[in-house]
């Protein structure tokens, strides 16, 4: 009988062998993107199953590991997610275990795809918005140089109506980018941009405020033998302070006298349905106090012309620009850049 023992030992040992021999003998798949119930009918051992062995045979997958792509113990966790095949002590699959461990290993590398997709699409946006500011930021440079050489106002004020219209179209471009933190908050859902982000001192580069081109500048002291110099604006805001401060540049001509305009006030960010889109705004609403030049010091509640800045619609910033809308003449526009 121990005869027979060592018979049938060397016969289990015989078969494991031709097993061996057998899967060693079987192709590797080499073939890529089979859908996953092919691929398993052509991986599959004769019962229908697919184990480590038959996992060995898979082109892709195996090219996977040896480039470093996919790691063993990444595929490892892969496997132990899937349910294995009754039966089988955990050691096998059959096609609906299998689609699902190749549809999870597909999820994997279609992540890095879209992550490497989105890239280039990234990049082009970047380059897009950044022409974008550069064209507008040239364009109002171009239109003061040339205001500069035929005597015209700073900021705009004398600007031709075809130059008025390319600043609103490009504006209009502008506004729309993602990097205009007002359709990011708009994207949130809250609608409402932080006050944080208004803080500073700006300087005026351009207005199609008609009353500030009737002034010939905000105050309207300018004229005669002076003229328009340009204008800053410092917002404060603290936990108690909201002042907001513009400073006005009254330069001289044929020896008149240069001088400054200050003109202080309350200031406050609120969110109000807007008239024309229906959507939340913001509104920057401006209280003037004061208006002080030279040894003078006037109440501004009867200046009009302060009136423009008083109720303005927030509708695009980003780090260092600013441009704000008219309230009820959307197509006024007020640009700032950050001093």
């Amino acid at each position: 009988s121990s005869d027979m023992v060592e018979e049938d030992e060397e016969e289990t040992d015989e078969e494991e062998e031709d097993v061996e021999v057998q899967q060693q003998q079987l192709p590797v798949i080499t073939e890529t993107d089979l859908p996953p119930a092919v691929l398993f009918s052509q991986l599959a051992n004769e019962n229908y199953l697919v184990g480590e062995a038959e996992l060995k045979r898979w082109g892709e997958l195996q090219d996977m590991i040896s480039q470093g792509d996919l790691s063993q113990e990444e595929l490892d966790v892969l496997v132990g997610r899937v349910e294995k095949a009754p039966g089988t002590d955990g050691m096998y699959v059959n096609e609906e275990g299998f689609c699902k461990l190749a549809e999870a290993i597909d999820d994997l590398f279609e992540d890095v795809d879209d992550e490497a997709s989105d890239e280039p699409e990234q990049q082009q946006r970047d380059e897009d918005f950044r022409e974008l500011k550069v064209e507008l930021l040239e364009l109002l440079e171009d239109i003061d140089k040339i205001g500069e050489e035929e005597g015209r106002l700073l900021c705009g004020l004398d600007c031709n109506e075809l130059e008025q219209e390319r600043v609103l179209e490009v504006v209009g471009e502008i506004e729309r980018e993602t990097y205009n933190k007002v359709v990011a908050a708009s994207n949130t859902g809250g609608g409402a941009v932080s006050k944080d982000e208004l803080l500073g001192e700006w300087e005026l580069l351009y207005s199609s405020s008609s009353t500030m081109k009737y002034n010939e500048g905000l105050s309207g002291l300018a004229g005669g033998l002076t003229r328009f110099g340009g204008l800053k604006q410092k917002i404060i805001g603290t936990k108690y302070l909201s002042d907001v401060e513009y400073t006005e540049q009254v330069v001289g001509k044929l020896g008149g006298k240069s001088y400054e305009v200050k003109i202080t006030g309350d200031w406050e960010m609120k969110t109000e349905l807007s008239l024309f889109t229906g959507k939340p705004a913001n509104v920057m609403s401006v209280t003037p106090d004061n208006v002080v030049y030279g040894p003078r010091r006037d109440k501004a509640d009867h200046w009009k012309s302060l009136g423009p800045m008083n109720m303005l619609l927030l509708s695009y910033i980003d780090e260092d620009l600013r441009i704000m809308r008219g309230n009820t003449s959307t197509d006024t526009l007020f640009i700032w850049k950050r001093c």
